[in-house]
């Protein structure tokens, strides 16, 4: 009998040794991760009740990315930079931040994320870099999913070229073309998609709004013998965006000529000129087209109106690629 329970017991020990050997500890370098979800399951973000205004989605963004849980980035703005061949250029890239920054790549030397620490979420957009931007507006041109990769790190470079594990980062929210954040666990990935997607409702809204205003006085403007005047307010916004233009702070100067179209939408039309070729300069090609379409629509016997054209076709290619 007490052979027959010493068998049993071993046989039970190896039963559930087996079992959790398919669940590697999470932070172990290239394993699977522990949880049992899929590959390719995907989460499509809701409302939630305790986020009931873009100000409250922007907010909790803000405490994630201050979080210990904050995502991993892979910018995708820069073309050429996300490979350890040129691992030294990335480095050069993201210079002047703050804190550690650590690369990890998979088994083809394909970066898969960047481990940053002090990201933000401003009024506009989250910074986390001040060459790495993603604006909120953009969300306007993609939907927001949650999906579980297979994409698993095999190695990680710290900027000081220390080497460490890999971390499994399975949940990707991805933005083609401009930016993925991935994260370890899945409820942060979904309480960060649920926030983009407060904010993107809310973008909506006034963007039909503000489309709607601007076509309805588009109209009225080609009517106008005399166009109506710059005033006092719109000309401080355009001349600080000026300036923050020849600073290279050109988040900044989008802002502030924004703001000078939301006092007049129709006044100024060389502002969406400069809208268009700053949302370009930031790799932000299908804004540079809608706001450069706006530029001809106000102004279609400018002088530039032929370069502005050709601009649209031009960036109308790279939105293909």
């Amino acid at each position: 009998m007490s052979r027959m329970k010493t068998l049993l017991g071993f046989t039970l020990y190896v039963s559930i040794m087996a079992a959790l050997s398919g669940c590697a500890p999470l932070g172990s370098g290239g394993s699977q991760p522990k949880d049992v979800i899929p590959a390719g399951y995907t989460y499509h973000p809701k409302p939630r009740p305790e986020i009931v205004s873009p100000e409250a989605a922007k907010k909790d963004l803000a405490t994630l990315l201050a979080s210990s849980k904050n995502p991993g980035i892979k910018y995708h703005g820069q073309p050429g930079l996300n490979n350890s061949a040129n691992e030294e250029a990335l480095k050069a890239f993201v210079r002047g931040k703050s804190g550690a920054i650590t690369f990890w790549y998979d088994g083809q030397n394909e970066l898969l994320f960047m481990a940053f620490s002090g990201s933000s979420a401003l009024d506009d957009r989250i910074e986390v870099h001040p060459r790495i931007l993603f604006f909120y507006a953009d969300l306007l041109d993609h939907p927001i999913v949650v999906i579980k990769t297979t994409e698993w790190p095999a190695q990680g470079h710290h900027v000081v070229e220390q080497n460490m594990e890999g971390i499994v980062r399975p949940y990707k929210i991805h933005f083609p073309g401009l930016i993925s954040f991935v994260f370890e666990d899945l409820p942060d990935a979904q309480r960060f998609a649920d926030d983009l997607f407060v904010i993107q409702q809310a973008l909506q809204k006034k963007h039909d709004e503000r489309l709607a205003l601007f076509q309805a006085k588009a109209a009225q403007y080609h009517g106008m013998k005399v166009k109506p005047p710059v005033s006092e307010e719109q000309r401080k916004y355009i001349v600080q965006a000026n300036a923050l233009n020849q600073q290279k702070d050109y988040a900044g100067a989008i802002n502030l000529y924004s703001k000078a179209m939301d006092v007049d939408p129709v006044s100024y039309p060389e502002a969406y000129f400069n809208l268009a070729l700053l949302s370009a300069q930031m790799q932000r090609f299908k804004p540079a087209i809608a706001y450069m379409k706006q530029y001809l629509l106000l102004a279609p016997d400018a002088k530039d109106a032929r370069s502005g054209q050709d601009k649209i076709y031009e960036w109308e290619l790279m939105v293909g690629k």
